[in-house]
């Protein structure tokens, strides 16, 4: 190996890649972090690859710092500015151990069942503390409404994503590969909750090149790395129920047009 591409000895004495390829095109996937966050955990799990440290201990790490946010916000809303940084180190940790798991060649797949089961705790702890913390100071019961309706449009979301992957699926006999290189069984969501480019329905059309941007920016409140950064913003600026609108609001526009767009491939099936 190259110097370039070789870090110092692990525990087992195989050399670790300073730089695994397929980083920057993951970075892609983070619109904010990809400019501080990423490159931080980029070097610091240049650190600790030689080190006993495990991606699971930094995953865990992380769901310990965001449970800190919830308990800082539910006891005390006004030290809503430290479960800022509370939140903003968790998402660190988010950023830090899968960088670290494929520096060590430790990437499993129960180590990526565990990372996206964590987020998504800490996604709706966090929500749900933001709702708390919202409505303790007008004593309104609004955002626990938004709260609600962000929980159902989010499940919604979710549901019609794994039904339109499961009727994706019952098309494509397995370990079939489509055009561009995705396993049937493979990897089928991307950093903002959708489908990889170019799956989609049995029969769908391809997407036309035009009208890249405005789809851009339809799925970026969607990112999560948006979304923490959102929360985060809100927390220091008190803007709790924006937040909370903004989330709820777009998650059931998406399920909304999720399902009216299956509902017309599908219609046109028949």
């Amino acid at each position: 190996m190259s110097e370039a591409l070789t870090g110092r000895l692990g525990a087992d004495g195989v050399d670790l890649p300073r730089s695994p390829p397929g980083e920057a095109e993951r970075s892609q996937g983070y619109p904010i972090s990809r400019w501080y966050l990423r490159p931080l955990a980029g070097r610091l799990a240049g650190v600790l690859a030689p080190s006993r440290v495990r991606p699971v201990h930094v995953t865990l790490c992380g769901l310990l710092l965001s449970m800190a946010a919830v308990a800082t916000l539910a006891a005390r809303p006004a030290l809503a500015p430290l479960a800022a940084g509370l939140v903003l180190a968790g998402w660190f940790c988010d950023r830090l151990d899968g960088q670290l798991a494929r520096r060590q060649g430790t990437v499993t797949r129960w180590g990526g069942w565990l990372d996206g089961n964590v987020d998504e705790l800490a996604d709706l702890a966090l929500q749900s503390a933001a709702a708390w913390a919202a409505a303790r100071g007008p004593a309104s019961s609004l955002p626990f409404f938004l709260l609600a309706a962000f929980l159902a449009g989010k499940y919604l979301f979710i549901y019609g994503l794994n039904l339109e992957e499961h009727l994706r699926r019952s098309r494509l006999p397995g370990g079939t590969v489509t055009q561009d290189g995705v396993s049937a069984h493979g990897e089928t969501s991307t950093p903002d909750g959708t489908l990889p480019k170019g799956v989609g329905l049995p029969g769908s059309k391809p997407r036309p090149a035009g009208g890249a941007c405005l789809r851009t920016l339809w799925h970026l409140p969607g990112n999560a790395d948006v979304r923490l950064h959102l929360l985060i913003v809100a927390l220091l600026s008190g803007w709790l129920t924006a937040e909370l609108a903004v989330v709820a609001v777009y998650y059931n526009l998406r399920w909304i047009a999720g399902y009216v767009l299956v509902a017309r491939r599908l219609g046109e099936e028949t």
